[in-house]
């Protein structure tokens, strides 16, 4: 696909969150209160910080919130919903998909969390991103059932791509990721994972570097964030300075996941009768391939 994106649009940027908070303590059942503060810095400062910074340049996005976190933190979380940002489904307990031992109990947990998700933001969730990024190899057919549209987490494109579920094409889209555009990476440190964290000009030129290439190769920029590391001053200073230098060209569209997933599935439908994509989205996107041939581009 050698033009994917509208008219006058070298390439897409998304600047994603995952809102873990200190779910993952909670998943391995630490209650040490070092650890489990570490995770509740996110609630309590890395959110609100991040959510006007992105005030501050009118950006819409996602947060990928595990339901836990949720219930244990709706404050914050409404805060997000209030500012107008997406609740995007990120497991229940963040379990992994390789810790479920069937498929039943993992689509139990996946609906439970769905739920959960729906009765909070008073809609469903539309997409999905796997906790750890570990998917197991029945979490895209259970995902496919409940009409999510789109997932986060595969690594082998840069550009959106359908899922292939079953060996058919599904309507259910993935915007890719990479474990080098995770703030973890770079950022995360503990007692039990010692490693080198990076300065915030080294993870500044990082970043830069990464964006400059996917803007050269034409892709989908997609930064994974966790406010609870992400969310420190010196880190939200960085970030701001990123999004200045992405701002600064006229080419990129700065913008959510959403409106990435919608642009797609009307300049890029699945039109195979054959497809696993629903019915409604089929006949839809049929209908509307020709008139969004060449679409307008997006406001950045």
């Amino acid at each position: 696909m050698t033009e994917p994106w509208p008219k006058g649009i070298r390439c897409a940027c998304l600047l994603t969150f995952d809102f873990d908070a200190d779910v993952v303590w909670a998943y391995q059942g630490v209650k040490d209160p070092v650890s489990v503060s570490m995770g509740k810095f996110g609630p309590k400062v890395g959110v609100p910080s991040l959510l006007n910074l992105l005030d501050m340049f009118d950006i819409k996005t996602t947060f990928f919130v595990p339901a836990w976190v949720i219930e244990n933190y709706p404050a914050a979380v409404e805060q997000i919903v209030e500012r107008g940002h997406e609740i995007g489904h990120h497991g229940y307990l963040h379990e992994p998909g390789s810790s479920f031992k069937s498929l039943d109990e993992e689509e139990e947990k996946i609906v439970r969390a769905m739920e959960v998700v729906t009765k909070f933001c008073g809609r469903r969730p539309i997409g999905y991103r796997a906790p750890y990024f570990d998917l197991s190899l029945n979490t895209l057919a259970i995902l496919a059932k409940h009409e999510f549209q789109y997932t986060s987490e595969l690594m082998d494109t840069l550009v959106p791509e359908y899922h292939i579920i079953n060996g058919r094409k599904s309507g259910m889209l993935n915007l890719p990721i990479h474990w080098v555009l995770d703030d973890l990476a770079h950022m995360y440190y503990h007692i039990t994972a010692r490693k080198s964290i990076l300065t915030c000009g080294q993870i500044l030129e990082h970043y830069t570097e990464q964006f400059e290439a996917i803007h050269a190769y034409g892709g989908l920029f997609t930064l994974v964030m966790h406010p609870e590391e992400s969310g420190r001053p010196s880190r939200v200073l960085m970030l701001k300075t990123l999004i200045e230098r992405i701002k600064s060209r006229s080419d990129v569209w700065l913008t959510s996941p959403a409106e990435v997933v919608k642009y797609w599935q009307l300049a890029h439908p699945v039109l195979c009768e054959n497809s696993a994509a629903p019915k409604t989205t089929r006949v839809r996107s049929a209908r509307i391939a020709r008139r969004c041939a060449s679409p307008q581009p997006p406001r950045s």
